[in-house]
């Protein structure tokens, strides 16, 4: 067993559950020797390694199991490629990628498999390969699979992945009831905090779609106030941008408009955005020239 995969796993389940070093060792061992076996420089004994499971709600046989399946940087490798083709709306790259993987993948772990199939059908969706009543029960497929030690927000991601295709194909009332879920879930994460800015975002967009404009400004201005406070900016340029097109539905002063726009350009230069940028360049070119004096 991999002493530094193993640390990394440790803490990242520590991070999860939002517990300090201390509060982990509590009961075990000295901080200081969490802090070694986070930064892979020993070893745990099998009673320590039971003890830290218990302490983290996980079976024993999760760092077992993860590691044996698990090669660390093949997979950060995969999460890192998939997270690259979803961003930049690259459904067709998705599509093969994700395809070859679970086509070549038998020995992958099942959480893996989980998380490379959930972009599998969401590229599907976009792709127009199959419609999105075959891409969403697929996709609720997903969320009965259980395997131990699973990423909390896997199943998260995915009920918001299934929200975001009905609301796209007229099923507000569904997507939204499903968007309320996630935001009343009690999950200890930061990774969960700022996932809420990704389901408001999603929220602020169906309000949007529905002409509740005033609500559609609070919820993405919440979203960006959210961004802020967690110095996340992966979304902030779809956020800006959202917030200019409620803000010309609402009539707001132009110079109000421009900067949400000019913001949104910012960001998507900024994060490399190029899609999103095309976009706001091509639909609303008038709002980022200089205001003639």
């Amino acid at each position: 067993m991999n002493q530094i995969r193993l640390g990394m796993e440790i803490r990242k389940w520590r991070k999860i559950r939002k517990m300090t070093q201390q509060q982990l060792a509590d009961g075990i061992c000295n901080q200081s020797e969490i802090s070694r076996l986070e930064k892979g420089d020993s070893y745990p004994s099998i009673d320590t390694l039971q003890a830290i499971s218990v302490k983290l709600r996980l079976p024993l046989s999760y760092f077992f199991e993860v590691l044996i399946h698990d090669d660390f940087e093949a997979k950060e490798k995969m999460l890192d490629d998939v997270k690259a083709f979803s961003s930049k709306k690259d459904y067709e790259g998705l599509y093969q990628y994700t395809q070859e993987l679970l086509n070549n993948g038998k020995f992958l772990h099942p959480e893996l498999k989980t998380y490379l199939e959930s972009y599998y059908y969401v590229s599907l969706y976009y792709l127009k390969k199959h419609d999105y009543r075959y891409c969403v029960t697929e996709l609720y497929r997903l969320t009965d699979v259980e395997v131990n030690g699973m990423d909390v927000l896997l199943k998260t991601r995915i009920k918001n992945a299934i929200a975001i295709i009905l609301a796209e194909n007229n099923k507000h009332n569904e997507g939204m009831k499903i968007f309320k879920e996630i935001l009343t879930e009690q999950v200890a994460s930061d990774e969960y905090d700022k996932m809420r800015i990704t389901i408001l975002y999603n929220v602020g967009k169906v309000e949007y779609l529905k002409a509740s404009y005033e609500s559609a400004l609070a919820t993405t201005q919440e979203a960006i106030r959210l961004s802020t406070t967690h110095r996340d900016m992966s979304i902030l340029g779809q956020l800006h941008y959202q917030q200019a097109q409620i803000l010309e539905e609402l009539q707001r002063p132009i110079e109000e408009i421009r900067a949400s726009y000019q913001k949104a350009r910012f960001f998507f230069d900024l994060l490399g955005l190029d899609y999103y940028k095309k976009i706001l360049e091509t639909k609303k070119g008038e709002y980022l020239t200089p205001v003639q004096a």
